[in-house]
């Protein structure tokens, strides 16, 4: 499931690089991130509180996933083209190269690390509260079953309106950096707000910020592939999306240890999710510090092509 996933987001990410203009690349990965992002919204919320009270079960919404994900597969294979670059009367080659030469492009050059790590840190939160203990901790916080639901698909609604509204914002000035910068500091602010408020109010304009930070992400799509060639952008487009998959499935078992070793035998309290919770602020540090420091500006533009300029 997790090896499908991978292949159908990065295609996706590569349809956009190819068919759409280069100038609002942002904004269109982030309509893309909106829609995928209509899955855990209905998820959350909402199909939860269908399932318990009509009592439709997990196994079958699987099954109509399964049955529309066939569908869908047959219209793309029949309508999608393979690529712009064959739409004209000439064809673009390339020169053949190895791939162990290409590999080395991902690690004789630090930008696209240091993009994929603030990727990390802007998504990795979102994802494991909304997968792992985020409805348990808001529950020991007196926040009801139904609220907690509804408190994920909030931080998903930021997720999916901040998708867009940031591609739209960095691509309208020709910017990356400050829209990084914004999102770290929302992160930090929204874990903090999560962490230490009661208020419910201020639980869900926190869980909002979440999302609108974790949306960040997908601008550092956009920047990733100003770091690549065309024809070596997928590859960048993996390594992003590998380094997210991989310090999530690092990171949940790590505050999974903190949460039992703090628990020892005992009751489950809150006071031991705010310890283990605390690696949620330290990653949204890493983020502010990653946005302000390492992460170059762009302007938008290839860093690996030249732009001619008109006299």
């Amino acid at each position: 499931m997790g090896l499908g996933a991978s292949f159908g987001f990065i295609c996706l990410l590569v349809s956009v690089y190819d068919w759409m203009p280069r100038k609002y690349t942002a904004i269109f990965i982030g309509l893309s991130q909106f829609i995928g992002t209509l899955g855990p919204m209905l998820a959350a919320g909402p199909l939860d509180n269908l399932s318990q009270s009509s009592g439709v079960t997990w196994q079958s919404v699987f099954i109509y996933l399964g049955v529309f994900g066939g569908v869908l597969s047959v219209l793309v294979l029949a309508f999608v083209e393979n690529n712009q670059e064959k739409a004209r009367n000439f064809v673009i080659l390339y020169k053949p190269e190895k791939i162990i030469s290409s590999l080395k492009r991902l690690f004789v050059r630090a930008q696209p690390w240091f993009l994929a790590l603030l990727s990390v840190a802007l998504y990795f939160t979102i994802e494991y509260l909304s997968e792992n203990e985020g409805r348990s901790f808001l529950e020991l916080k007196h926040v009801s079953e139904v609220s907690a639901n509804y408190m994920i698909t909030i931080s998903w609604i930021g997720y999916a309106i901040g998708c867009p509204m940031l591609g739209f914002i960095s691509d309208l000035r020709e910017r990356r950096k400050e829209v990084f910068v914004l999102s770290a500091v929302f992160g930090l602010l929204a874990i903090l707000g999560i962490m230490y408020s009661s208020e419910l109010i201020l639980l869900q304009v926190a869980f909002f910020l979440l999302g609108v930070s974790a949306s960040g992400q997908s601008v550092c799509f956009a920047s990733v592939s100003e770091q690549f060639s065309k024809q070596f952008v997928a590859v960048g487009f993996g390594l992003n999306n590998g380094m997210i998959t991989l310090f999530s499935a690092i990171n949940a078992p790590i505050i999974g240890f903190l949460i039992d070793h703090k628990r020892a035998g005992g009751v489950l309290s809150l006071s031991v999710y705010m310890f283990a919770f605390k690696v949620l602020i330290i990653i949204a540090v890493i983020a502010v510090v990653l946005a302000l420091f390492f992460v170059k500006e762009t302007y938008c533009k290839s860093q690996v092509t030249f732009t001619v300029a008109k006299k």
